[in-house]
């Protein structure tokens, strides 16, 4: 047996059959940096980032190792029968595995839960060299090491990946986050995090932390930022938290003397019996001066906001435009809720025989629009019809995108980050302008087939390792 792992990070097929690729990306997931830091020191590594490069199929590699975020696993499934035929050792892990075990069972050796450090990768490749693999392994959150950010090398992602935590302290019902981690979370050690700005400073400019929340713990929020001023990486970066960050002005502060320029903020929604109904904990009247606060500290706020909450009307939409107008949101991003198969919110909507699914693989076919916001309802909504929630939700998206909307938001002092700011909101333009395309060649008589046509896609980026 040859000591060497082919790593895979699958794409997925657009609405033609054909494999997403691309030059490049806003951000990428970290699963690889943090696997391949974690293998035995003695074991050849091979990795394959699919949106950028094809599959070495003829690898000499005797292990086969593919992590999947959720939209890319029936293709990750096609991946792993492809090796298994060819006599290969797979392993197959990240967060889908939670949700689609029993499909992937049967295309690969040892299913993998949870995020494997150094000791336990040693356990598995030592189980695999003498012959006593298991079938699953389940090891919790191991992520206090440095990652390996060389698998990066060569590949033009534009903002560099960075982990502090893993997990949330919220429980949101209709969260994938929650779901796996249920209100927890863990921090990485301050020195493995510094250790990697120290290494993307010397590549890149610009970083983001793929956290759920960095506000999960203020005093280590506060100590990692005093360690990234003093240490003075001249690195532009942003992140995302709660929005009761926005009185909290000492972190705030010492976050703009940092380095971050912009905060991603789950607003969710602007309705309070939405926030109370999935335990959100917030109270909307406090939007608008908590939203000041951040600003107040020169830092920008973009915001992620779902619509067809059960309280959603069709007044929602228009105020939700308001809303976002009259608190200049930088960069607003919407979404239809997405019911994932393990969130709370999926088991209510099935007991309440609401949900137009069978089960997970409904969703996973993917689309031309899976990089994109979800865009397609996938339940009966409790106010509005589905062609109404669809069409209201690309109507709100062509008006937030309008060239006089985006410029409103885009100016700030800051010229670059203008600039920034410009750039993902004209990319959030092509996506809503590619989403109505798509419905208007698709205006089909509905029905509950319809809906395997669209893919899974959850409304934040996340860190998924294996």
């Amino acid at each position: 047996m040859k000591k060497k792992i082919y790593l895979i990070q699958p794409t997925y097929p657009n609405r033609d059959g054909q494999l997403f690729k691309c030059k490049s990306l806003y951000i990428y997931s970290l699963a690889l940096p943090a696997l391949s830091a974690a293998i035995p020191f003695d074991w050849e590594k091979e990795f394959c980032l699919e949106c950028f490069e094809d599959i070495n199929y003829d690898t000499e590699a005797s292990v086969i190792g593919i992590s999947s975020m959720g939209y890319d696993i029936l293709h990750g499934h096609e991946i792993a029968e492809e090796f298994k035929k060819r006599g290969k050792t797979v392993l197959f892990g990240g967060p889908q595995i939670h949700f689609s075990q029993n499909r992937i069972r049967s295309v690969c050796d040892s299913v993998i839960y949870g995020h494997p450090g150094p000791e336990e990768m040693a356990c598995i490749f030592g189980d695999i060299e003498a012959g006593r693999l298991s079938s699953k392994y389940h090891f919790g959150i191991k992520i206090n090491f440095p990652f390996d950010y060389s698998v990066f090398e060569n590949k033009r992602i534009l903002f560099m990946p960075v982990l502090s935590s893993i997990g949330c302290r919220n429980q949101c019902e209709f969260c994938c986050t929650a779901a796996i981690y249920n209100g927890r979370y863990r921090l990485r050690h301050i020195e493995h995090v510094l250790t990697d700005l120290r290494f993307i400073s010397r590549k890149k400019r610009n970083a983001v932390f793929v956290d759920s929340n960095i506000y999960n713990n203020r005093e280590y929020l506060l100590q990692l930022c005093s360690h990234i001023v003093k240490e003075d990486f001249h690195l532009r970066w942003g992140a995302q938290c709660t929005i009761d960050i926005g009185e909290d002005q000492e972190v705030l502060h010492l976050l703009k003397k940092a380095g971050c320029k912009i905060l991603f903020i789950g607003f969710e929604s602007i309705n309070q019996s939405n926030l109370d109904s999935f335990h959100k904990g917030y109270r909307v009247e406090r939007y608008p001066e908590l939203i000041k606060g951040i600003r107040k500290a020169g830092i920008s706020v973009a915001g992620f906001f779902i619509l067809g909450f059960d309280s959603d009307t069709a007044s929602t939409f228009d105020a939700l435009f308001e809303f976002i107008h009259k608190t200049r949101i930088s960069v607003p991003i919407l979404n239809l809720l997405l019911p994932a198969p393990g969130t709370k919110i999926y088991d209510r909507l099935r007991k309440e025989n609401r949900l137009l699914i069978q089960n997970e693989e409904d969703f996973l076919p993917s689309s031309l629009l899976n990089k994109t916001a979800c865009n397609r309802c996938f339940f009966i909504p409790k106010h509005l019809s589905i062609e109404e929630v669809e069409t209201k939700f690309l109507n709100l998206g062509g008006r937030i995108t309008s060239f006089k909307e985006i410029i409103r938001r885009s100016l700030v002092i800051d010229s670059s980050l203008s600039a920034a700011l410009f750039f993902m909101n004209f990319n959030l333009r092509k996506d809503f302008r590619a989403m109505a395309a798509v419905q208007k060649e698709e205006s089909l008589i509905r029905s509950p087939s319809l809906f395997i046509d669209y893919g899974l896609q959850t409304h934040r980026p996340v860190i998924e390792l294996m």
